[in-house]
């Protein structure tokens, strides 16, 4: 048992040799004579040794080569990758541009159908967590911009309100959103002719307030809200926002609309500020 044992264990061994051990017998022993020559079987194994070590020569060759072209593989992979990264940067640097460069066109075109002296400006300053909050452009006094001139902007082809000018430096200004809450603009509805104050409210949203309780049967969702330009800084027909919902209380005797803003203000980065002045409000 053993024994069995020991074979089943080599066996690979054992058939290999053997194989060796009949290839060897069979190129020494002439066909004619079957004489042994032992110079037949030196060579024999000598070839045999040589073809061996030849064998291991080209596997170990092959390996080195497929090693140096994995590596060459692996520098083109990074390298074709960091051209890839390169272009996808300057893809998103192109496209920022463009944007920018429509912006600019828009605002040049925008510029000269302004019926007012305007002064264009860059929004420089702002929180990003809450917009609703104070805004600040890249001009000032040096630039002719004074307090409560009013701001506007325009997006989408679109123009509306921004605000109005809070403070001046000189080379700087701070915004007074119209979502403040202690911001407020006549307005009024450009189709029923309604009127009322627009401000902003603690929940972040604007809000058309003081409009006639009866006025309900006669306007609706969608309806344009501007400027009225009664007794106040912002010139008439200024675009605020489009009317999205109607609140009425039965103790109260007026209307409380809730408004879309024409201008997104967190998209906001060029405004234009009106000299004008007509007193403050």
């Amino acid at each position: 048992m053993k024994g069995t044992g020991f074979f089943k264990k080599h066996r690979v061994g054992f058939l290999l040799g053997s194989y060796l051990a009949f290839c060897l017998l069979s190129i020494s022993i002439s066909t004619k004579t079957l004489i042994l020559r032992p110079k037949e079987i030196g060579l024999s194994v000598f070839s045999l040794f040589q073809s061996g070590v030849g064998s291991v020569q080209r596997l170990f060759s092959e390996t080195i080569d497929s090693v140096r072209t994995l590596k060459n593989l692996k520098q083109d992979y990074d390298q074709a990758l960091e051209r890839l990264r390169y272009y996808e940067k300057a893809e998103k640097q192109y496209a920022a541009l463009e944007e920018e460069n429509r912006q600019l066109r828009e605002i040049l075109q925008f510029s000269h159908s302004i019926p007012y002296e305007s002064i264009p400006a860059q929004v420089i300053g702002k929180d990003p967590q809450n917009y609703y909050t104070t805004l600040t452009i890249n001009k000032g006094s040096l630039h002719g911009i004074q307090k409560n001139m009013p701001v506007i902007a325009v997006q989408g082809g679109k123009q509306g309100l921004v605000g109005k000018v809070l403070h001046t430096g000189i080379n700087a200004s701070i915004v007074q959103p119209i979502y403040d809450p202690t911001s407020y603009v006549a307005a009024r509805l450009s189709l029923s002719r309604y009127e009322g104050l627009v401000s902003g409210s603690a929940e972040e949203k604007i809000y058309m307030y003081y409009v006639k309780r009866f006025a309900r049967m006669n306007i609706q969702s969608g309806e344009l809200i501007v400027t009225s330009g009664l007794n106040s800084i912002y010139p008439p027909g200024i675009p605020i926002g489009v009317l999205k919902a109607i609140h009425a209380r039965e103790y109260d005797t007026s209307l409380l609309l809730e408004l879309d803003p024409i201008i997104d203000f967190g998209r906001l980065e060029y405004v234009y500020v009106l000299k004008m002045q007509r007193g403050n409000p």
